[in-house]
């Protein structure tokens, strides 16, 4: 009887980590550069490196945490690091292969290949509101969207008006993490970036050449070309601010 009350209580003990991943077990890969998997969990020996895009069944959560590397950044006298508590995951891709990755670069829904991020968001929800205003006092105008799933996208054209300016971009993410959002925004396509049809090579130099502003638990602010990106955690998710002065 010991032995069973032993079996059961191990058993529901480990659970949780196979059903936490049951629940949403397709994952994508969103890491432009792509993602290595390791025959083991640990990062010695590659087995593959999976590209943006690529679909990925969880089989497995580890239950350890691992700070890895999101990105780095220079201050003034040293170059910091912001690490993301990141999971070490067994997963099935390809033709039934199995390895190990780390969740830092995996999210639950599909990757973007050439949608605007408006069209995108109408993919993974319908708009339950839509509005439009004209030229105020405040704005030369202003559209935004509430997305069925709660997300919400709103652009601010502050103007001049008729001419390239300035235009604030505001989105709100209900139940996103930091993480999350940091790599769909830097992964995303090259709508945020004025990128002019350059080639994505030069894209992924441009991702590189991020220069964080600000990091600190709670918040993420970085300049990139034109932009102001401000990541904000609240209770509800992630709110994110683009400032865009051209």
């Amino acid at each position: 009887m010991r032995l069973l009350i032993a079996y059961i209580l191990t058993f529901l003990g480990g659970a949780p980590l196979w059903l936490n991943a049951q629940e949403t077990p397709l994952h994508y890969i969103w890491n432009r550069k792509g993602v290595p998997v390791y025959t083991a969990p640990s990062a010695q020996t590659v087995l593959d490196t999976l590209s943006y895009g690529t679909e990925v069944n969880i089989i497995e959560v580890r239950p350890e945490m691992v700070a890895h590397p999101l990105f780095t950044f220079p201050s003034d006298t040293v170059t910091k690091v912001y690490k993301s508590l990141s999971k070490w995951m067994l997963i099935e891709f390809g033709n039934r292969q199995r390895g190990y990755v780390l969740n830092t670069y995996l999210l639950e829904f599909p990757t973007n290949l050439t949608a605007r991020m408006t069209d995108y968001f109408s993919q993974l929800s319908t708009i339950v509101e839509e509005r439009n205003e004209g030229k105020t006092e405040r704005f030369c105008n202003r559209s935004s969207y509430t997305y069925k799933n709660g997300i919400r996208y709103t652009y601010t054209d502050l103007g001049p008006c008729e001419a390239c300016g300035h235009g604030v971009t505001e989105i709100s993410l209900p139940g996103w993490t930091l993480r999350q959002a940091f790599v769909f925004i830097t992964n995303f396509d090259t709508e945020l970036w004025d990128m002019d049809g350059k080639s994505i090579e030069s894209y992924l130099e441009l991702v590189d050449a991020i220069e964080v502003k600000e990091s600190y638990p709670g918040q993420l602010q970085w300049e990139h070309i034109y932009d102001l990106v401000t990541l904000t955690e609240t209770q509800d998710g992630v709110e994110v601010k683009i400032d865009t002065i051209l």
